[in-house]
């Protein structure tokens, strides 16, 4: 099996959790079989001390 990996960023409003899921939501509109994720980063936007955006940068490996 070929196994390609494709890096991406995912952001959420509500939790680094929800920004993994928005990449790999992301990333199956375009790429098929995807089979592992592996988080690289985590990061915010933080304004007034309160975090308002979560940021994940994450590498997805994918068959097709």
């Amino acid at each position: 099996m070929h196994v390609k990996v494709s890096e991406l960023v995912g952001e959420s409003p509500d939790s680094w959790k929800g920004a993994v899921q928005s990449a790999i939501t992301e990333a199956s509109k375009t790429m098929k079989n995807i089979v592992a994720v592996e988080v690289v980063n985590f990061t915010a936007n933080v304004e007034n001390g309160r975090i308002v955006e979560y940021k994940a940068n994450v590498k997805i490996a994918h068959t097709g």
